[in-house]
């Protein structure tokens, strides 16, 4: 056998059932294996290539998976001489995920946490000094409960040290790392920003019809196009396409310091309505109108606003006050129109955003619905008695 043949595998018969690969790569296939010894089902990753060089990258990468014990790496079990067993997990690759789900808000939603757990796995790696440098939506996966693994360890930088300067894929790999230079955390910022990039547009942010082209795109330190680019008919949000973009500067230094830096902006931009598109209108401008069915909100961010029922001014409204809400929540017309008395600046609350939102905790949704609906009759009330 030479040593590129495929290694000759064998699994302890006593305690491993192969049943079969589910899975392939270029050097190493995934079986569906059942271990009687624990009954339970496991995923064990087995070499193509018999060569020593080859076998000793896939026996690091069993070693380095291993070594971070963390709830978003996936953990390895048992290691043989061509094998390695680890949990089986079931869902979804990330790029499955962005493929199959329409682009909007809850995709978005998901995307947000999946990429915050991305970025607490990578924090516990780069405290280990550990780089994983090979960053793409194929290495993400999302089980079926929303837990999330960040996979595929084998090209990792370890103190410094790697098996090769440059590997990856070519459409995924950061500048520094095309050229073949040592890398830092900030590479892997530049991954997780890819990872963003594509599910706001989804494109690759190294681009070019071949690997070379997309190799030369790296190494030429070239900024991605800006996501609207790429998916014009998208209103994208301005915070997430901001993250990405400072993500995958050229520059490490213009990027985030590290990746923790990177998931408090990605924490915030959760937390804080970035769903909810902005939009400006200008002095008289009637931005709702009495006796119109209801299909948005608004949240004032800039200038003041006048509340009128038939016609005649009873309230005014400042930057941090919210109309529209009770309508839109439980439907039905309008009961007051609001004009903008200056060049106002709204957050625009679209019954699917809100939803998203409110689906996010089922009892306080249940609890905002019931008091909006509350509302909603005391003011169509109040209506009724003034005619």
């Amino acid at each position: 056998m030479s040593a590129a043949d495929p290694p000759v595998v064998h699994l302890p018969p006593e305690r491993y059932d192969d049943r079969g690969a589910f899975a392939q790569g270029g050097t190493a296939a995934v079986h569906l294996t059942m271990d009687r010894v624990l009954g339970r089902s496991v995923a064990t990753k087995i070499a193509k290539s018999g060569d020593p060089v080859q076998l000793a990258r896939f026996r690091r990468e069993a070693c380095i998976t291993a070594q971070l014990e963390h709830p978003n790496i996936v953990p390895v079990h048992d290691l043989g001489g061509t094998w390695f067993t680890m949990k089986r997990v079931e869902g979804a690759t990330l790029s499955a995920l962005v493929r199959g789900e329409p682009y909007g808000v809850p995709l978005l939603g998901k995307m947000i946490d999946i990429l915050i757990k991305v970025c607490d796995a990578l924090a516990f790696a780069h405290d280990r000094k550990v780089i994983h440098r090979d960053l793409k939506p194929e290495n993400v996966m999302v089980g079926r409960f929303g837990q999330v693994y960040l996979m595929d360890w084998g090209i990792a930088q370890v103190d410094g040290a790697a098996d090769t300067p440059f590997a990856g894929t070519t459409a995924w790999v950061a500048p520094e790392q095309a050229r073949g230079e040592t890398c830092d955390p900030r590479t892997d910022v530049w991954g997780v920003g890819g990872l963003l990039y594509y599910a706001l547009c989804g494109a690759r942010p190294n681009q070019g019809a071949t690997p070379d082209e997309r190799v030369a795109s790296a190494r030429a330190s070239r900024r991605p196009l800006l996501p609207a680019e790429l998916a014009p008919k998208r209103n994208l949000p301005f915070e997430l396409v901001r993250i990405a973009m400072k993500a995958l500067e050229p520059d490490p230094a213009r990027r985030y310091p590290d990746i923790a830096a990177m998931a408090v902006d990605l924490q915030a931009v959760r937390d804080g309505g970035w769903w909810f598109e902005l939009r400006v209108f200008p002095v008289d401008a009637e931005i709702v109108r009495e006796g119109d069915e209801a299909d948005t909100a608004y949240i004032l961010v800039q200038g003041v606003c006048e509340v009128r029922q038939n016609g005649g001014p009873i309230a005014e409204l400042g930057p941090g006050e919210i109309f529209g809400e009770a309508a839109l929540l439980v439907g039905g017309p309008r009961t007051a129109s609001v004009v903008a008395l200056t060049e106002v600046v709204t957050r625009v609350i679209t019954r699917d955003a809100l939803e998203a939102e409110l689906g996010r905790d089922r009892w306080m949704g249940a609890l905002v619905r019931g008091l909006a609906r509350r509302f909603h009759e005391l003011s169509t009330e109040n209506l009724e008695r003034k005619h």
